[in-house]
C-alpha cells in the first residue's frame, strides 16, 4: 500500500504551523508520531492536501510540574510520559495506561500523548483496505448516509480507542487548544464531540498544544482496566479508568470512566454522587458493575471483532474490577 500525494510542512514553531493550518484548514492533517495517520493514509482513509508536521515544535514537547499541575506538551512522545518523574509520583494509573498502548518500539518512542487522545475512532467496518470497503459501500465516515454497524443511525457510531483518554478524565483532565485567536482551555472529556466522523472537538484551524492534570490534595489511588484480544499491538474493544481519594475513612472523590464503547468516554456521574462522601463498602464494586453495563448495553454495537452483547458484558467487569482496585476493596 502507497501513500497518496500530499504536501509536506513541517513548521518551526506553533505560530507557523497554526498559519498554515488557518489557510488550508481541514484540507491539511497534523502529524505528530505518525503510529495511526500514516496506516490511515496507506489505506485511503485520509487524503489530505497536506501534512503539517508537529515534530519541530519544542514548545509543544516535554512535561512541565508546579504545586498546582503537570503539563504535557501534546507533542510528548509517550516514553517520556511514563518516564517522568512527577507523573509516576502523582499519576501512576497513567503510566500503566500508557505502558499499555501498542509496541514499545513503535508507539511508545514514536506516538505521543496528543495522538493518542486524537486517535481516529475505529471500526471493523471502516478500518479495512480501499478495496473492501469498496465492496461494503459508503458510510457515515466515507461521505454515505448509513452506519454499517448500526441501522438507522443518524452517526458514526465508531469507537474512541486511546488507552490515556479514560485516565485522563477520570482525573479531570483539561487540554490548551491553540488557533488563530488565541488559545482556549478546556476540560478532557469535552474534547469528543460524540459523533464518530467528527469526534473531536477542535475547528479546522486549531492544533492541540497541551494536557493539564490538576495536582491532587491528597495521594489519588486509580486503577486502569482493558480488555483486548492481545495484550499488546491490539487496540482496546472496551477500557475503564477508576480514581479515588480517601481521607478520614470515607471516599472524599471518585471518578469512574468508560471508553471504547462509542465515540466519547462516558463518565458515571450518578455512581460519582452515590459513593462520594461514603465509607468504602464492597457493594459498590456491584453498584459499579451494574451502572456499567446499563450504559454499555446502550453504547456498544457490532463494530468490533467480538460481539456488542459481550463487549457490554466486560465493561461491567472492568468497572468491578477498577473500582475494587482504586478503592481497596
Amino acid at each position: 500500500m502507497r501513500l497518496p500525494q500530499y504536501e509536506y510542512h513541517a513548521p518551526e514553531s506553533l505560530r507557523q504551523a497554526l498559519a498554515i493550518k488557518s489557510e488550508l484548514g481541514a484540507a491539511a492533517l497534523v502529524l505528530a508520531g505518525g503510529t495511526d495517520l500514516v496506516v490511515q493514509l496507506k489505506h485511503g482513509l485520509s487524503t489530505p492536501a497536506a501534512l503539517v508536521s508537529l515534530k519541530n515544535l519544542k514548545e509543544l514537547q516535554g512535561v512541565r510540574s508546579s504545586p498546582d499541575a503537570v503539563l504535557i506538551g501534546a507533542g510528548t512522545p509517550l516514553a517520556a510520559v511514563a518516564a517522568n518523574e512527577a507523573i509516576r509520583t502523582h499519576f501512576p494509573v497513567l503510566v500503566r495506561a500508557v505502558e499499555s498502548i501498542g509496541a514499545v518500539g513503535i508507539q511508545h518512542f514514536r506516538g505521543t500523548i496528543g495522538g493518542n487522545l486524537c486517535l481516529t475512532p475505529r471500526c471493523t467496518f471502516y478500518n479495512q483496505s480501499l478495496f473492501w470497503r469498496q465492496g461494503k459501500g459508503p458510510c457515515h465516515r466515507t461521505g454515505g448516509k448509513e452506519c454499517h454497524a448500526l441501522a438507522g443511525s443518524e452517526s458514526c457510531q465508531s469507537a474512541c480507542s486511546g488507552d490515556t483518554v479514560p485516565v485522563l478524565a477520570a482525573l479531570s483532565a483539561q487540554v490548551g487548544i491553540a488557533g488563530p485567536a488565541g488559545e482556549r482551555i478546556i476540560p478532557l472529556i469535552e474534547l469528543f464531540s460524540g459523533k464518530g466522523e467528527t469526534h473531536l472537538n477542535l475547528k479546522p484551524d486549531e492544533i492541540l498544544t497541551h494536557v493539564r492534570v490538576p495536582m491532587p490534595w491528597a495521594p489519588v489511588s486509580g486503577s486502569y482496566q482493558r480488555l483486548a484480544l492481545r495484550s499488546a499491538v491490539d487496540f482496546p474493544l472496551v477500557n475503564a479508568a477508576c480514581v479515588a481519594i480517601q481521607e478520614n475513612g470515607k471516599v472524599q472523590t471518585f471518578r469512574l470512566v468508560l471508553s471504547a464503547l462509542g465515540p466519547a468516554p462516558v463518565m458515571l456521574k450518578d455512581l460519582e454522587v452515590r459513593i462520594r462522601g461514603s465509607q468504602p463498602v464492597p457493594e459498590m464494586a456491584d453498584w459499579a458493575s451494574d451502572a456499567a453495563l446499563k450504559v454499555a448495553e446502550g453504547l456498544a454495537v457490532a463494530n468490533t471483532v467480538v460481539s456488542k452483547e459481550y463487549r457490554a458484558k466486560m465493561a461491567s467487569v472492568m468497572a468491578r474490577r477498577a473500582v475494587r482496585e482504586s478503592l481497596g476493596l
